[in-house]
């Protein structure tokens, strides 16, 4: 059974509340404005889409404009703000940034021990070597899978820029 706007809305608001850290309403004005079929929303779009005090949008869209999540534009003789995602920063190329550098922690993190066993545990280093190295071959290839991925996305937005 396909799910309406409102529930994507939602589970997309509850994932990003959990991957960024995001409070609930930026959350789901973010998730408003990844599905919009406009070209951006106004204030007043976002305030009537999820009922909250005209405050608490505000300080939700400044929230998303400071993270680089939304950026604004305006439109020629209409002095309103629209709202829309940020086309340098799209959800899926900081997604992917992110795991990029979540892999690139654990592998050199990774590795700072196993030079430290070398060096002062060479039985443990034998020990854990033949796993480790499996391990490591994973990151090591998605990490390149990432870069990869990161380096297309990359020539998506410049050419659509």
């Amino acid at each position: 059974m396909e799910k309406t706007k409102d529930e994507i809305i939602e589970t997309l608001g509850l994932h990003l509340e959990e991957e960024y850290n995001l409070p609930p309403l930026a959350a789901r004005i973010y998730a408003i404005l990844i599905l919009t079929d406009k070209d951006g929303l106004t204030f007043e779009d976002c305030l009537e889409r999820r009922g909250a005090s005209k405050s608490s949008i505000s300080t939700s869209l400044n929230l998303l404009v400071n993270m680089d999540m939304v950026t604004y534009f305006t439109k020629p003789g209409d002095r309103k703000r629209y709202f829309t995602t940020a086309k340098k920063k799209t959800f899926f190329l900081s997604k992917l940034q992110e795991s990029l550098k979540r892999v690139e922690t654990e592998k050199n993190i990774i590795t700072m021990v196993m030079n430290y066993h070398e060096k002062h545990c060479p039985k443990k280093y034998e020990e854990s070597r033949p796993k480790t190295s499996v391990y490591l071959d994973y990151v090591h290839k998605n990490e390149k899978n990432l870069l990869d991925s990161i380096a297309k996305f990359e020539t998506i937005l410049e050419e659509t820029e």
